[in-house]
């Protein structure tokens, strides 16, 4: 297949006769199939809300083929208009153009509204949005924004994470070993806490755990909802969980606090002894070295624990260590790696950190 010339260039008022009647001519099976389609309004609410300066006209091999709006809202960005020819369509165009207007900056959320049925949510779905709300007719929905750099990074290279950690196929089986085990002393709800694509969360599900996952990367979140449908997951920070206090059994924290600045860590640590029950247990897996330091991860930098420090912080926090483990580096692991399994105190536990907070679905 050759290669395409993709580029966008500025709207202008001249444009808003010929992105109305591709407008008519995308949407048109889609409204007709929800009742929906008139063939004078289809063209005239694209002529009322047209925007010439916030919109862009899509270039394929000098030809023009559709068009996006972006326009900002208070602390919103919105995609809007977003029309490829149908000719073109899945041939890689939407998301390339998808790709070049999530890259410019914007630090609140990204929302788009997409006609119920409509094959465009996968697009979506795929570049990190997920359903926000919806009616009989339409589905909005959001890409959250990027709140800091770890998760810009991880949202960059998801594919790629996915592609080679996103599957137990990837899990060392001394590790399903011990993650299964504890497990197994759960007593309630578990949470996966920092989940990235879902696959441990899936893992405990298929065990008979009520288990469930929450990451902060909204590409993680939409692939996990994709491949494991029916295990329910939501986009949530590990620094303020929208569990309610003692809610829950169990919390797996597996490699989700490796990017935490040392000075940072008790904050999650917190959150995790407010939302577990009395007894509820923690399970912390981890890259070890001599003492605490930072390295060059794959995607951001990370830190190394020592067992022993990162004991002592799990302790302040509010909880018993239980057992802490640890394995060597070897070909299925390239860096020595720890495990630390904790008890919360039966006694109440005073936290520093702000209560639940809502999950964007």
């Amino acid at each position: 297949m050759a290669v395409m010339d993709i580029s966008l260039r500025p709207g202008t008022p001249d444009d808003v006769e010929w992105v109305a009647e591709l407008r008519a001519e995308v949407l048109r099976a889609d409204l007709r199939r929800l009742g929906r389609y008139d063939d004078v309004r289809v063209r005239e609410r694209l002529r009322r809300g047209f925007l010439p300066r916030s919109t862009r006209i899509i270039v394929v091999d000098g030809a023009d083929v559709g068009s996006v709006t972006v326009r900002v809202d208070g602390s919103d960005r919105w995609v809007e208009h977003l029309y490829l020819a149908p000719h073109l369509q899945g041939r890689g165009i939407g998301s390339t153009v998808l790709r070049t207007v999530l890259a410019e900056p914007h630090a609140g959320d990204t929302r788009l509204i997409v006609l119920q049925g409509s094959a465009a949510q996968r697009l979506y779905a795929r570049h990190g949005f997920v359903r926000d709300h919806e009616d009989d007719v339409d589905v909005v929905m959001v890409r959250p924004g990027d709140p800091d750099p770890v998760t810009s990074a991880y949202s960059r290279r998801a594919a790629e994470y996915i592609e080679h950690l996103g599957s137990m196929t990837s899990v060392h089986a001394a590790d399903e070993a011990l993650v299964t085990a504890w497990a197994s002393t759960v007593d309630g709800p578990l949470l996966d806490a920092g989940c990235g694509p879902g696959h441990w969360t899936a893992q405990l599900a298929s065990l008979g755990h009520d288990a469930r996952g929450v990451d902060r990367v909204p590409e993680f979140v939409a692939h996990a909802r994709q491949a494991h449908p029916g295990v329910p997951f939501a986009v949530a920070d590990v620094d303020a969980l929208p569990d309610e206090p003692e809610s829950l059994g169990g919390v797996l924290a597996w490699y989700s606090l490796i990017h935490h600045d040392p000075a940072a860590l008790r904050r999650p640590l917190e959150e995790f002894a407010r939302v577990l029950r009395p007894g509820g247990r923690l399970l912390i897996g981890f890259p070890t070295g001599p003492d605490v330091e930072p390295f060059d991860h794959a995607v951001t930098t990370a830190h190394r624990w020592s067992v022993d420090r990162l004991a002592t912080a799990v302790s302040a926090a509010g909880f018993d260590v239980v057992e802490a483990v640890t394995r060597d580096a070897d070909d299925a692991t390239p860096r020595p790696h720890g495990a630390i399994s904790a008890r919360r105190h039966d006694r109440p536990v005073t936290v520093t950190t702000p209560g639940p907070r809502r999950a964007r679905n």
